[in-house]
């Protein structure tokens, strides 16, 4: 018989968890094509996320300083001609 009940302490279970992309892109790859000699399977994976991460950042890039450059030559060109031919027409 016991007069006090002392309780254990709870136990702290904490499982950290991570997300990687590539390595789970990685994992379905391998999953797809089976076991690779490990260097040249990861280079090729490398160069192929590198390369979406080029695309990617050129997509998100603002106009080029060369596009700029052309609209304004030909807005201020149609304005020109838009000036000119009015002035001729009165």
């Amino acid at each position: 018989m016991r007069f006090l009940k002392i309780n254990k302490p709870r136990q702290f279970e904490y499982k950290p968890r991570f997300y990687d992309p590539k390595k789970e892109e990685l994992e379905q790859l391998k999953a797809k094509y089976g076991p690779i000699d490990g260097e040249r399977y990861k280079r090729r994976i490398d160069f192929r996320s590198a390369m979406n991460e080029k695309k990617e950042e050129k997509l998100s890039k603002p106009f080029s300083m060369l596009k700029i450059l052309i609209y304004a030559v030909v807005a201020v060109g149609l304005i020109y001609f838009l000036l000119y031919f009015v002035e001729r027409w009165h």
